[in-house]
């Protein structure tokens, strides 16, 4: 059960702690006397360390169940001192005497003790204090009135710093499967106008055609249905879950979790990866390219039309929330900007326009837009939000891709979809592959799309105009 706000505590946890051990050390060697007959400051300093760190790892003090709430944390705390304690005794007794003094270890422990206690009452006052730091977690409800339920729901109160359950919608009887299809969509909906992220249900309505619609109705709004079910069931409707395009993602605890799309980015740990090369390939391209590239763009369209620099211009981003995409810009002022794409021949587009488009050169300010953390280098190409509004309707699963942060280049561009879409198959095919992408994704998935979109650049490609 990830989450970014459970991840960044356990990261803060071992830097602290890090520096609570070492520190301690530190400390105490000041104090003691440097004449006595010990081994190196270093080599103490390494059995502290790995007494602690190897201790941890036994009692997992800095795993995600271990962290969800301040009691597990000091009660795994204590534990791991105490076998640090135990691990450095031996070592003392099996060195006869010659690794520590009794006092400059008792000191040390002493201070590891105080640092590390102030480290998690500082942690405890930092998450009463600031509620909001609970906006990381993942908002959801939980659909159905069983023993199935109720033990999902203990394991979300088990993993609190994970998840915020909104609702648990429970029925006096177990409904028939016309009525928990009803109460399924109702309670979808519920989470579509209270914006929660993911609905969990115990239930399974029989009806296919329109479980898919309620389905399909929750991925237009960003909201992930998943079945929650127990092992035995899940074999028994193996068939069942396949005709529904659900697969097996996970378990929580014993309990089986189906979901109709695997996504790699749902892992925290992927998309800091993924985050992590994206600022540093911004960087690379701002601090080498851009620093030197705008001025002269800047003189060029300037000199051939009169209006901006760059073209700002909004655009569907991840859940659809619209932000300012930057573009250098190719056309001259005009009035149908954010209605009307640009086609072959375009009479707005200027000569310079021309080379840039077809170079993808006024797509690079959007390097500034992964910087700021609204796009990634790879991920579905942003819409104008005229477009996404038309083919929400039109096109199946259309929505979906907006699941992932939009990006400069995409599977779709590099496989020929990019440019103006003309027609409903065109954006079909584009959504198809955006879907693919989001399926697939991985850190040398995105290297290829990469390497493809610079070889398209200098190969030249027929839709770039």
């Amino acid at each position: 059960m990830e989450s970014r706000y459970v991840f960044i505590l356990i990261f803060i946890l071992i830097i602290l702690d890090a520096l609570a051990i070492n520190s301690s050390y530190a400390l105490a060697y000041i104090m003691v006397d440097k004449n006595s007959q010990h081994i190196s400051f270093g080599l103490l300093a390494l059995a502290f360390n790995l007494s602690w760190w190897l201790s941890a790892m036994i009692t997992n003090l800095y795993s995600y169940k271990s962290v969800q709430t301040n009691l597990n944390i000091s009660q795994k705390t204590i534990l791991s001192f105490l076998g640090q304690v135990t691990m450095l005794v031996s070592l003392e007794f099996l060195s006869r005497g010659l690794l520590f003094n009794g006092g400059s270890m008792f000191l040390i422990l002493l201070a590891e003790v105080v640092t590390l206690s102030l480290i998690r009452v500082i942690i405890y006052l930092i998450q009463i204090s600031f509620p909001g730091l609970g906006s990381y977690k993942k908002r959801i409800a939980i659909v159905g009135h069983n023993e199935l339920s109720e033990k999902l729901a203990d394991f979300f109160h088990q993993n609190k710093l994970s998840v915020n359950v909104s609702k648990h919608f429970k029925y006096v009887n177990e409904p028939q499967d016309d009525s928990q299809l009803n109460q399924l969509k109702n309670d979808i909906q519920f989470a579509i106008e209270n914006q929660l992220d993911e609905v969990y249900t115990t239930l399974f309505p029989e009806d296919y055609d329109e479980l898919k619609s309620a389905i399909r109705l929750a991925d237009q709004h960003f909201v992930r249905v998943k079945f929650v079910t127990t092992e035995v069931k899940y074999k028994h409707r193996i068939a069942a879950f396949t005709r529904l395009n659900y697969n097996l993602s996970g378990y929580y605890g014993d309990m089986p979790v189906l979901v109709n799309r695997v996504e790699p980015l749902n892992s925290v740990f992927n998309r800091i990866i993924k985050r992590l090369f994206d600022i540093a390939f911004a960087l690379a391209v701002i601090v080498f390219i851009l620093s030197w590239l705008i001025p002269i763009m800047a003189i060029i369209i300037r000199i051939e039309s009169s209006g901006p620099t760059f073209f700002m211009q909004l655009r569907s981003g991840k859940n659809n929330k619209p932000f300012w995409c930057y573009k250098f810009r190719s056309m001259c002022d005009n009035h149908d900007k954010d209605q009307k794409q640009a086609t072959r021949k375009d009479p707005r587009i200027t000569r310079i326009g021309a080379f840039m488009r077809k170079t993808s050169i006024d797509e690079l300010p959007q390097f500034f837009n992964v910087l700021l953390g609204d796009m990634s280098i790879v991920g579905p190409r942003p819409h104008m939000l005229k477009h996404t509004d038309e083919y929400r309707e039109v096109v199946d699963k259309y929505m979906v891709r907006l699941f992932a942060k939009p990006g400069i280049t995409g599977w779709a561009q590099v496989n020929g979809f990019r440019g103006e879409t003309k027609d409903k198959l065109l954006m079909e095919k584009r959504v198809e592959c955006d879907l693919w992408y989001l399926e697939n994704w991985s850190v040398l998935f995105d290297l290829k799309i990469i390497l493809l979109t610079i070889t398209n650049v200098f190969k030249g490609e027929d839709n770039a105009f």
